[in-house]
């Protein structure tokens, strides 16, 4: 009786085992999506920064000295923007999770912005009262600047007054 009871101790059994599994397993998982949400928080912060700190804060200046806007055509040009945003470093159009394969706000493999923002890419609209101002890039008194984030929204800026 004695050898019987020790051979019955010895291990675990297949339940004990599947519940150590699915514990951890759950564990791991919920590590994976708070890990995911930190993640993606800080890409939408590194948007916003890109938005607010950079582009604004470059966009406003060159009014300051120019009194009207860049238009989209203008500022997607990089010889143009080297000559009039020198401060503007090329990395502030880029969103964190832009590639070259997206062909939306790509050219030459290089990132630019684009009208209104979508994933992957920055928006930047500059108006004249509301119309386009392409056709006259010296008439640009207004813009918005968009950036889609990823838990969800647009954040959007829009000139100073």
């Amino acid at each position: 009786m004695t050898s019987k009871h020790k051979l019955n101790n010895q291990g675990f059994s297949i339940i004990e085992i599947l519940i150590v599994l699915i514990t951890v397993g759950l564990l791991v998982g919920i590590v994976v999506y708070t890990y995911a949400g930190i993640r993606a928080r800080s890409r939408d912060n590194a948007r916003i920064a890109d938005i607010t700190t950079e582009l604004q804060t470059n966009i406003e200046a060159f009014y300051s000295q120019n009194m009207y806007y860049p238009s989209l055509k203008d500022i997607n040009n990089p010889t143009w923007r080297n000559t009039n945003l020198p401060k503007l470093p090329a990395s502030a159009i880029k969103d964190p999770s832009w590639t070259p394969s997206n062909k939306a706000c790509t050219v030459n493999s290089q990132p630019i912005l684009i009208k209104k923002a979508q994933p992957g890419c920055y928006g930047y609209a500059p108006t004249n009262n509301g119309s386009s101002c392409e056709a006259a890039d010296t008439t640009c008194n207004q813009y918005t600047l968009t950036a889609s984030l990823e838990q969800g929204g647009l954040y959007i800026k829009t000139q100073l007054d």
